[in-house]
């Protein structure tokens, strides 16, 4: 039987998640274990409450469920997904490891960032034969980039000379004020030094942009270095001397360790991995790079044409059938970006619009959830409502091979739609695809749900234009739009129908005596009256002032007299129930509408007001003679 191990990471480092990612799936297919990788994109720029709805998918898993679990916990941007994931773990007692971040009683690995620094500066030193080197630091109180500095100072040091104090520049890690800093220093000092070493390749490719405008070469003129071996400054020109953290051995090192836990052997609680240091042109040094790492980049146009017709396809979608139709006809032809195993699960509250979204929810996510789309193998399932863990592990469980699971939140603003599965190699987060995926599918079902408010006003809207707001049943524009157009319907369907006519009986004098309170009271009374009696498929509409239309269906074994009857009855009933002091009471008349003859609904109509008429005259007779 298949393991299964929780990831926990934040998606903005995409080459580190792509990297430990792949080194755990690399390990994985040998030892028969799925990976489960949840993913945020929480950011400090964000509000906290967009953060918030991020962090919520580390909530869709429960831990027991799981074998193992990887924190990649140094990624991650807000104490919110650092204090959650650590509680859980520790609360579900599975074995875990933690990749580049210490928590008390979780197996770590960690980065050396002395050994690969200090291999760099040594190459610079020494084969470049750089003397004057300035450092491009993170923040002053930031570890990493302190223990970076120390080894280029140590270095120094053995090569007979000292780094100056001016020298030493602490930045942010980000461009802007990399430049401006070294825009400063420039400005102080008479010439270049021989090297700028930066503590990150994002600093190092902003120190060769400003140099470069400024005039100079690289390397000619200046060798400049950074930190982290990213894709983005292998690809610079010229390419950034850097150092690589070897993310890749770090995942395959975190799913062994694992296993042992998971086998019950005992490990080291701490392993230190080397990094190692990667020559490039910025430093001076001609070196080839491969390329194979790009096989899977996605074409920008052909993503865009994507999501437009993921929009186009769910833009009109009011209702559950509308998005799962929609989706399952799109996906069918067209999943190169999601992969042909693919879930969409929504909170069942997700159709039902209330005033701020209330009735979704903050926090976690529901037991059950509607699966509105599913794909196996590239064919649509039936849509349908299944229990959350049974949708997180239905691909799983159907699929022999081991396999990369991603799951990534749905959500607007601070209340949560569900979630999104993705069945696919972790190289959909390059580039920020899997962001912008995000992104976009959560604005699209924001649009869904704007179709389903305007839908339900428009419902509403048109009820009260043919509802009349005393009795709550139609008005005459009711019954001219809907009760007469449906008993045509069944005519011609060959159905039998009847419509009966119920007038008040001296509703005048129970206006002119009693007052106009009381004779709203007998409508309502009336309308409650016709509603509980008669079949739930029959139309009832006030007709005038004090008239009635009934109109439905004469299913078998219905009889009209004794219809007649059970109403005044228990009109009669409500009356005493109510403690009417008037008196209260209905002259009905009706007409069958047989199936087998011509449809004359004036004349049946007509036919049905002179019965009622008839019952009228002998109501007043009766009533003169007591």
């Amino acid at each position: 039987m298949k393991k299964r191990i929780a990831v926990f990471a934040n998606g903005w480092g995409t080459e580190y998640l792509m990297e430990v990612v792949n080194g755990i799936y690399g390990v994985a297919k040998d030892e028969n274990v799925d990976i489960f990788t949840f993913v945020d994109f929480s950011s400090f720029s964000e509000q906290g409450k967009i953060n918030s709805s991020e962090c919520n998918i580390f909530r869709l898993p429960e831990l027991k469920d799981f074998d193992g679990v990887v924190l990649m916990a140094n990624s991650f941007n807000m104490q919110e997904e650092i204090d959650y994931v650590y509680r859980t773990v520790k609360e579900a007692g599975i074995p875990a490891v933690s990749i580049e971040y210490d928590f008390e009683g979780i197996v770590t690995i960690n980065t050396d960032n002395y050994d690969g620094m200090y291999d760099l500066a040594k190459h610079v030193i020494q084969e470049h034969g750089a003397e004057r080197i300035v450092y491009m630091g993170g923040p002053s109180e930031h570890l990493e980039s302190n223990i970076r500095l120390q080894a280029v100072k140590d270095v120094a040091v053995e090569n007979g000379f000292s780094l100056r104090e001016e020298d030493i520049l602490y930045g942010d890690w980000a461009k802007n004020m990399s430049q401006r800093l070294v825009r400063e220093w420039l400005d102080g000092h008479d010439g270049l030094p021989d090297a700028f070493i930066c503590a990150n390749d994002i600093m190092a490719m902003a120190v060769c942009e400003l140099v470069t405008e400024l005039g100079y070469m690289v390397p000619e003129d200046v060798l400049i270095t950074g930190y982290d071996c990213l894709k983005l400054g292998q690809e610079y020109t010229p390419s950034i001397a850097s150092v690589s953290h070897e993310w890749g051995k770090m995942g395959e090192k975190a799913l062994r360790m694992l296993i042992e836990q998971m086998e019950g052997r005992s490990g080291d609680d701490t392993i230190i991995m080397r990094n190692r240091f990667v020559p490039g042109a910025s430093c001076g040094c001609s070196v080839s790079r491969a390329r194979g790492h790009n096989a899977h980049k996605i074409d920008g146009f052909l993503c865009d044409s994507h999501f437009r017709h993921i929009y186009l396809a769910v833009r009109k979608a009011e209702d559950a059938g509308d998005l799962n139709r929609s989706l399952d006809e799109l996906f069918r032809n067209d999943c190169w970006m999601e992969g042909k195993n693919l879930m969409l699960c929504l909170d069942q509250e997700f159709f039902n619009i209330e005033v701020r979204d209330e009735n979704l929810r903050m926090q976690g996510y529901s037991d059950n959830m509607d699966v509105i789309c599913s794909l196996s193998n590239g064919v649509p399932r039936p849509h349908q409502v299944m229990a959350r863990r049974e949708a997180m592990f239905r691909a799983s469980d159907e699929n022999p091979e081991p396999e990369v699971y991603i799951f990534v939140p749905l959500y607007n603003e601070n209340r949560s739609y569900g979630f999104a599965m993705l069945a696919r190699d972790i190289d959909i987060i390059e580039d920020n695809y899997l962001y912008i995926w995000t992104r976009h599918m959560n604005q699209y079902l924001e649009q869904v749900r704007r179709n389903i408010t305007i839908a339900d006003l428009t419902r509403k809207l048109t009820e009260l234009s043919v509802t009349d707001v005393l009795t709550g049943v139609y008005n005459r524009a009711g019954c001219e739009k809907i009760a007469y157009p449906m008993l045509s319907e069944w005519h011609g369907a060959g159905e039998t129908g009847a419509v009966m006519i119920a007038d008040i009986d001296r509703m005048k004098t129970i206006n002119d005596k009693y007052g106009h309170a009381n004779g709203d009271l007998a409508l309502r009374t009336v309308a409650a009256v016709l509603k509980a009696q008669l079949p739930s498929d029959w139309i009832i509409s006030r007709f005038g002032g004090d008239e009635f239309f009934v109109g439905g269906k004469l299913k078998e074994g219905m009889d009209l007299e004794e219809m007649r009857d059970s109403i005044l009855k228990n009109l009669a009933m409500e009356v005493q129930k109510r403690k009417i002091t008037f008196e209260l009471n209905l002259s009905i008349g009706y007409c069958k509408l047989e199936s087998g003859r011509e449809l004359d609904l004036e004349g049946a109509l007509r036919q049905a007001d002179q019965s009622m008429y008839a019952v009228k005259k002998v109501h007043h007779l009766e009533s003169e003679n007591k």
